[in-house]
């Protein structure tokens, strides 16, 4: 079943040009559950500093029955994710490409796949410099046909960054939108030109469709600069996210209507979901979209977590002729293609879709993207409101006339509620 399921799947290596549009992520049809964070720490960011060194964690799946020879290669690059005009030896102390060494074979799964892991920056590497940074897996003699890239941030933390968020003073958008303030504190960090040397990009959650990246600061005191504005700073608060347990393949949790067993694969169906926007807000823990792997039947989830098939369903009364929707979240790094865009059922008066998950707890949401658009609206199916718990993360890039990058010189996250959301 593996094999016609891999036949009959277009796998398409995507290569990486020198520009990402703001978006440089990228995985092949027959790699899986890609995950990049902290070393240690699952549902971070992956954001480290460069002094005092820190270390990054990166893991996937091949759905392949022989190990391959990966290598990886780590790249700088600017604010907008284009390849920096640096030579390899002014970012990275080592050579490279490397090899990706440490893998394991799954073990009693359905489907046959292999674990890979790396931590860096490592014995063969060092980092130089702060700044974005993509890192792509590939194999050997194939550098021009990565199977992932993933981007990375290392900061420098030479500034503060003091967030407030809170309610909008925009009226218009008062009950639905947050509005995020900062201010930039440098008084060890010489800075001559703010509006020209500084780029400031803010995100929500992990979502990349949504982000701001061209504010400058309001107002310039001594080793002080406040972004304070009132329309041009605002994120839909949206919703907290729906999640899904598929953790047991032999009891269903609650959302799930069936776990069936088409041999040899698992289908999780869930039950259609509900529109969240005609309801009012309500408070529900979540992981602000990520999701972590996990097995309840055996001790290992790297690698006896199982993949199943999930049935995803969203009852609406007629198909919208003017975009798509997509199931978004970490899952799928946020992504807005053909993978996660759903399709209109005429028979069922559903949209539906079908997604390969490794087991685990998941969240995610409906994301709808009117054509013509790069922005999706999570309004319409998920309901947007100012109450909403999300992460903020604020990054503050500088580079002076002399420099030749961008130095990543602040990050900060923050969370709506823990930095006291008021009116």
């Amino acid at each position: 079943m593996l094999k016609r399921f891999l036949s009959s799947t277009i796998i398409c290596v995507l290569s990486w040009t020198t520009s990402m549009a703001n978006n440089p992520v990228q995985t092949a049809s027959h790699i899986r559950t890609v995950q990049l964070h902290k070393k240690g720490w699952s549902m971070s960011q992956p954001i480290i500093n460069l002094y005092p060194s820190e270390q990054l964690t990166l893991s996937f799946d091949d759905f392949a029955y022989e190990s391959k020879n990966y290598q990886y290669r780590i790249i700088h690059c600017t604010s907008d994710w284009e390849e920096s005009n640096l030579m390899q030896t002014e970012y990275i102390d080592g050579f490279m490409p490397n090899s990706v060494d440490d893998y394991q074979y799954s073990f009693n799964t359905t489907f046959d796949y292999i674990h890979y892991q790396l931590d860096f920056p490592n014995e063969d590497i060092k980092l130089k410099l702060s700044g974005n940074y993509i890192i792509k897996i590939f194999e050997l003699g194939r550098e021009d046909e990565p199977v992932l890239i993933r981007p990375f941030y290392v900061t420098e933390s030479m500034v503060s960054i003091l967030p407030r968020i809170k309610f909008t003073s925009n009226s218009n958008f008062r009950g639905s939108m947050q509005e995020v303030n900062f201010t930039i504190l440098h008084p060890n960090f010489r800075i001559n030109n703010p509006r020209e040397e500084l780029k400031v990009v803010l995100q929500q959650n992990g979502r990349w469709d949504n982000q701001i990246d061209n504010l400058k600061p309001l107002f310039i005191r001594n080793e002080e600069l406040d972004y304070t504005y009132n329309r041009e700073n605002l994120f839909d608060g949206g919703n907290e996210y729906r999640w899904l347990d598929i953790r047991s393949t032999r009891f269903a949790p609650e959302h799930v209507s069936e776990i069936s067993f088409f041999d040899p694969h698992y289908h999780f169906t869930l039950f259609p979901d509900k529109l969240m926007g005609r309801k009012p807000y309500f408070y529900r823990e979540d992981f602000n979209g990520r999701y972590y792997v996990d097995v309840k039947e055996n001790r290992d989830p790297v690698i006896e977590a199982d993949y199943v098939y999930v049935h995803f369903r969203l009852p609406v009364q007629a198909p919208f002729v003017d975009g798509h929707i997509y199931v978004t979240g970490g899952l799928n790094d946020w992504q807005l293609n053909s993978n996660n865009r759903m399709e209109y059922n005429f028979n069922t008066h559903m949209y539906e879709l079908t997604l390969l998950l490794k087991q685990g707890f998941y969240n995610y949401q409906y994301h709808f993207l009117e054509q013509g658009h790069t922005k999706a609206e999570v309004e319409r199916f998920e309901g947007s409101f100012v109450q909403t718990e999300n992460d903020y993360i604020i990054y503050v890039y500088y580079r002076s006339v002399g420099d030749n990058y961008e130095r990543l010189i602040g990050v900060n996250i923050s969370n709506s509620i823990k930095h006291s959301l008021s009116k």
